[in-house]
């Protein structure tokens, strides 16, 4: 269901626009944090042994494909996937069934595989950071938005899927 843009509280939206105040866009986030856990694993080379490369990069692979499903997902919604721009809809099929944020979710995945794949227990460990920021920062902001532009359908949707995962299927 469509709704049409509506007047939100300032500390949702910046008051020019339709979109949720997440700050930084996820990606820059994913990417700080990538940097950040090479640096890490630079200055304090450990390894934890062979054989996690394998595991890490059936994690990458992963990831990139629920993330190109979520993604795809949003588009036949026509709905934007940038969370600087205004959402359209709520979606609730495809990867949505199972998590409100697949592709944060996806973001988490590929990180902690791509810790595993350069031997980088430290860059490892940054995963929980991660998880922070998008869960405190991003999502929160996100969720905010939806529920003032969406109201009881974003309540509904909210009540039925976990912010994360949901196993009950």
């Amino acid at each position: 269901m469509t709704k049409t843009p509506i007047d939100l509280p300032d500390d949702i939206d910046d008051g020019a626009r339709d979109a949720p105040a997440v700050g930084m866009l996820p990606p820059m986030v994913l990417a700080l944090f990538m940097v950040g856990g090479i640096a890490l694993d630079w200055l304090i080379p450990l390894n934890w042994g062979r054989g996690w490369g394998w595991l890490g990069l059936l994690m990458v692979i992963g990831a990139l494909g629920f993330a190109k499903w979520a993604i795809k997902t949003f588009d036949e919604a026509g709905t934007n996937v940038p969370p600087n721009m205004p959402a359209t809809t709520i979606v609730t099929t495809g990867p949505y069934k199972y998590s409100r944020n697949p592709m944060y979710l996806s973001m988490l995945v590929l990180y902690a595989g791509m810790a595993m794949m350069a031997d980088a227990p430290l860059m490892l460990l940054l995963t929980g950071g991660l998880f922070a920021v998008l869960n405190n920062k991003v999502i929160k902001a996100e969720e905010s938005y939806l529920e003032a532009k969406f109201g009881e359908e974003y309540l509904a949707y909210k009540g039925r899927v976990h912010r994360w995962i949901t196993l009950d299927l």
